[in-house]
C-alpha cells in the first residue's frame, strides 16, 4: 500500500480537524469529505482543494477510499458506520462508539465478520503527557496506584446541548483510567444535577476498580474557564497532569515517619521534592490519527477499538443512570 486513501464525514467541530490533520500527515491521501452543510462544503473543498459532498453516499460510491473518520452527531453514528462497512471501509468514529449498547454490539460484529479495522475515537489516549504517565507507571516510578482524581470543567459549548456531561466529557476519564490502571470497574456511583440544559450539565462520578483503587471524576459546562487535569495518588509517590499544556510534576514520598506533626515533618525533611518528566509535546489528534493509518497498513488492532469503546460506554450510561437511581453494582 503506497498511500492510505481517506474520507471524512462529518466536519463540523471535531470532523474539520481530521481533514486539517489527514492533510498534514505523511503516507495519507485525503480523497474527499461529506457534510450535510453546503456553504461548509464549499468552503472546505475550496481551502484543502479536495472533493466535498452534500451526501456521504455519494462519497463512498464514487471516491476510491480505504478508510473514513466518522465525525456526525452520535444518535446516526450506527446508519453512517453500516452504510461504511457496507463498502467494506476501515472506520474510525468519535467517541461515544454509539448511543447504546446494542448498536455498538452490532457495530462491533459487523466489523469483525468483515474484517475490518473499527477504533473509536478517545483522543486523550495519545495526549502525550498521558502516554508518559503511562510509561512512568510501567516501570514502577510510584508504587502502586491508590486513587484517580480528574478535573474536566469549561464554559458550555451549545454543540454538545443534545447529551449530558457524562458521556460528553466524563467518558473520557473513564477511559484514561481504565488505560492506567489496567483494572476492571466493579462499581459507579455518580451525582448530578442540570443547569442549562435537559441533561446533566454537572456531575461527579466515583469509581472503584477491581483491586480496590477509587477513581473520581468531576465534570462541568459551568466553569468560566477551560481545565483538564488529573491527579494520581500511588504508594512510592504523588503526581499531577495537565492534558492541555502536557505538563507532569511529580511528588516523591518521604519514607521516613519518626515525626510527631506536620510542623516537625517540615522543619525535618522541608517541602517534598517536585520532579517535572520531560513530555515531548505533540497534537493528540495527529497522534491518534497516525496511529489509525497505521492500523490500516498493518492491519493491527487500534489500541482503542471497538471493544474498548463498548466498555467506555457502559460505564458511562451506568454513571449516568446512577444520577437518577443513586446507585448501581456493576455485575
Amino acid at each position: 500500500m503506497d498511500k492510505v486513501r481517506i474520507g471524512v464525514i462529518g466536519t463540523g467541530y471535531m470532523g474539520k480537524n481530521h481533514v486539517r490533520v489527514y492533510s498534514e500527515i505523511k503516507g495519507v491521501e485525503l480523497v474527499a469529505f461529506s457534510d450535510i452543510k453546503e456553504q461548509l462544503v464549499s468552503q472546505l473543498s475550496k481551502h484543502y482543494d479536495i472533493k466535498g459532498y452534500v451526501n456521504y453516499l455519494d462519497l463512498l460510491e464514487k471516491e476510491d477510499i480505504d478508510a473514513v473518520s466518522v465525525a456526525v452527531p452520535t444518535p446516526i453514528h450506527k446508519k453512517v458506520i453500516m452504510d461504511v462497512f457496507s463498502y467494506n471501509k476501515h472506520v474510525l468514529v468519535e467517541k461515544p462508539i454509539t448511543v447504546n449498547l446494542e448498536e455498538a454490539n452490532s457495530l462491533i460484529k459487523s466489523s469483525e465478520q468483515k474484517n475490518l479495522i473499527f477504533m473509536v475515537g478517545h483522543v486523550e489516549r495519545f495526549n502525550p503527557a498521558i502516554l508518559k504517565m503511562k510509561e512512568l507507571l510501567k516501570n514502577d516510578y510510584f508504587g502502586e496506584i491508590v486513587s484517580l482524581s480528574a478535573r474536566r470543567v469549561g464554559p458550555f459549548i451549545t454543540r454538545a446541548r443534545d447529551t449530558g456531561v457524562i458521556i460528553d466529557l466524563a467518558i473520557h476519564d473513564i477511559d484514561i483510567m481504565r488505560f492506567l490502571t489496567e483494572k476492571s470497574i466493579n462499581r459507579v456511583h455518580a451525582l448530578g444535577r442540570k443547569k442549562l440544559t435537559q441533561y446533566e450539565d454537572y456531575a461527579k462520578v466515583l469509581l472503584e476498580f477491581k483491586g480496590g483503587i477509587l477513581g473520581s471524576i468531576e465534570v462541568n459546562r459551568l466553569t468560566p474557564t477551560k481545565i483538564r487535569d488529573l491527579s494520581i495518588t500511588c504508594t512510592q509517590g504523588f503526581a499531577t497532569l495537565d492534558y492541555i499544556t502536557q505538563d507532569i510534576s511529580v511528588y516523591g514520598k518521604i519514607l521516613d515517619t519518626d515525626f510527631k506533626d506536620y510542623d516537625e515533618l517540615i522543619l525535618k525533611f522541608g517541602n517534598p521534592e517536585i520532579g517535572k518528566p520531560f513530555v515531548k509535546k505533540q497534537e493528540p489528534l495527529k497522534l491518534e490519527l497516525e496511529h489509525f493509518v497505521s492500523c490500516i497498513r498493518a492491519h493491527k488492532k487500534p489500541l482503542v477499538n471497538g471493544r474498548e469503546g463498548l466498555k467506555n460506554l457502559e460505564i458511562a450510561l451506568r454513571a449516568q443512570k446512577s444520577v437518577n437511581d443513586n446507585y448501581i453494582k456493576i455485575e
